[in-house]
Formats: C-alpha cells, sequence, structure tokens
C-alpha cells in the first residue's frame, strides 16, 4: 500500500471535522494512517484568504524567516491525496503547488516530506480577513487536544475573529 503526507496546520488538525467532511463527500476516512505533531520552518500566518464554506477567514501561511509553524503530519494512503485536493480546492483555491516540503516530526524529530496547501490570496492585498469564532474553536480545539505548546495555543487564542 502506497502512502503520502500533508502537512495540515488549520481545520484539517481537527479530526472530527476532517472525518465528518471525508464521510460526507463520500471518501473513505479509514485511509488515513497516522496523524502525529509536527513543526514547519520558515512560514508564519496570513489572513489574506476568504472561505465561502467557512463563513470568514481561513488560516493560510507565507513565508517568514525565524518562525515556525505547528500543524499536523497526516499519514494516508495515497488514493485520498484527491480528497485533500478536493477539499481544498486544489489548484484554485489552495494550492500544494509540484513538490513536498519537509516538516519534522514532533515526537522523534524526523524529517519527513508532506504536501503543503498554501491559499492564493483573494483580491486585493487584505491581511485581515478574521476566522469566524467557529472556525478559531475547530483550530483551537485541535492544537490543545495534540498537546501543542502553551505558547502556540497562546498565539491561536489571540487571533482576532469577526
Amino acid at each position: 500500500m502506497a502512502h503520502d503526507f500533508v502537512f495540515a496546520y488549520g481545520s484539517n488538525m481537527n479530526r472530527s471535522d476532517l472525518r465528518a467532511w471525508l464521510e460526507a463527500d463520500g471518501f473513505d476516512s479509514s485511509l488515513i494512517i497516522e496523524a502525529t505533531p509536527a513543526t514547519l520552518d520558515g512560514y508564519d500566518f496570513v489572513w489574506n484568504f476568504y472561505s465561502t464554506s467557512r463563513g470568514g477567514g481561513a488560516a493560510n501561511l507565507e513565508p517568514k524567516e525565524k518562525s515556525t509553524i505547528w500543524g499536523m503530519l497526516i499519514e494516508f494512503d495515497e488514493a485520498l491525496l484527491k480528497a485533500f485536493d478536493r477539499k481544498e480546492g486544489h489548484p484554485f483555491f489552495y494550492s500544494r503547488g509540484d513538490e513536498r516540503i519537509s516538516v519534522r516530526r514532533a515526537d522523534n524529530g524526523k524529517t519527513v516530506f508532506a504536501w503543503l496547501y498554501i491559499a492564493r490570496p483573494n483580491k486585493g492585498n487584505r491581511r485581515d480577513i478574521w476566522p469566524s469564532r467557529d472556525y478559531k474553536k475547530i483550530v483551537l480545539n485541535a492544537a490543545t487536544f495534540w498537546g501543542f505548546p502553551e505558547d502556540y495555543i497562546e498565539k491561536i487564542k489571540a487571533w482576532p475573529t469577526q
């Protein structure tokens, strides 16, 4: 069985939210093999993407030196890649580009190459498209559930909402 990885940093970190979407769209959520906390260096959050399905801003990343993002390294059967592509609207809304990026597993420090979806910013240069309270709660619950560092959880708590 061939497998693949994706680095999730927004609502996809939330197991129940992701599983509910997969099942509602006819995908087999049991094809997710493992999810483990991981870090991605050289990126930070930017609020420049409006999600109609979420009714507000959705987490997005942009390169930033000396910044680290915590998220989930999701290992899955490669058949699910098209499910992630559909969920993220690849390549029109979020794009995973052509190459995987290196992320570091939090449990053993090993580097793994994973797909990273980054949204195309909405028209204009706005960077204040804040998330809904519900979306922020989904991300915060996941960060707490997976035991992310307290200062990182505080950073999420500080996100403005609509």
